[in-house]
């Protein structure tokens, strides 16, 4: 079943373009007012001042209604955010630059399709309602610490279970919060209490590392690597992988459901596939 968020309220870099009012008439929310809104939620922080980090484009000019969400912006999402019929679309992530044509093609769908895009990448990770602290937050998890610096922004979440929980139970929760594919490597303790967490591209031997001396048993993150692995091993601590996608889309979800509360927008999940672990959806 679909989930609409509605209301009942009253690393690439994209070419910046001021939105423009076109034919809106006063009193409706344009996606001008929409991106000031979700400036204010990263209040104190700037979004203006990280260029690479925030950006939006407005090839449409009108009264917004439905607002889609997702992780990514790539071709499939942008397809099926039309095929929603949203005027504008939140992400995750840039189609960057270095995805080369995939990016120009992305692009060019949303604006023949006249719908506006906004995406928040590392201050979306580091906020109070962002990408990590929301996964630990659907993990049950008491978030009592920050860590993984990036750019400024302390990207990851120590949180703690009120009693332990086994290993086994851990990795189940993560299957059930993203619903996506989830490997572990249980190197550590049986039953765990504190974990580290670092949503979407954490396979650093680096965090893995600062996550241990801050007390953590257990790492969480969305991609891994051998030498994330073999760290892990080396350490004694248990390693959990979702997918780099399925972790951080929480976040993304939080964000819009501030904006629900700010808004008179209908907010629409763009589900993307499990794609990253070779799984496929039913078609």
């Amino acid at each position: 079943m679909e989930m609409v968020l509605t209301s009942r309220r009253r690393r690439g870099r994209v070419s910046w373009l001021v939105p423009r009012r076109g034919d809106v008439e006063e009193g409706q929310l344009t996606f001008h007012d929409l991106v000031t809104e979700l400036k204010r939620c990263f209040e104190p922080v700037k979004l203006e001042d990280h260029e690479g980090e925030f950006g939006y484009t407005d090839d449409a000019g009108r009264e917004i209604g439905r607002v889609g969400y997702a992780t990514n912006l790539d071709p499939v999402t942008a397809r099926e955010a039309i095929e929603a019929n949203v005027d504008a679309l939140i992400t995750h992530h840039d189609a960057w630059d270095f995805l080369h044509e995939l990016r120009a093609e992305a692009y060019a769908l949303l604006k023949a399709a006249s719908v506006s895009h906004c995406y928040v990448h590392l201050p979306l990770d580091a906020a109070p309602f962002g990408t990590s602290a929301t996964l630990a937050t659907r993990l049950g998890l008491e978030i009592t610490d920050s860590f993984a610096a990036d750019e400024g922004f302390a990207c990851g979440r120590i949180g703690t279970y009120a009693s332990p929980h086994t290993r086994e139970d851990v990795v189940s929760r993560l299957k059930e919060v993203t619903g996506a594919t989830v490997r572990s490597w249980l190197y550590g303790a049986s039953e765990v209490r504190t974990l580290g967490i670092t949503t979407g591209g954490g396979a650093l031997t680096d965090l893995v590392r600062e996550a241990i001396a801050l007390g953590c048993d257990t790492y969480i993150t969305g991609e891994s690597n051998v030498y994330m692995v073999q760290y892990a091993r080396h350490r004694g601590v248990n390693l959990i992988v979702g997918t780099h996608s399925h972790t951080e889309f929480p976040g993304v979800e939080s964000l819009c459901e501030l904006l629900r509360a700010r808004t008179e927008l209908t907010f629409v999940p763009i589900h993307e596939e499990d794609f990253e672990s070779g799984a496929r959806s039913e078609t």
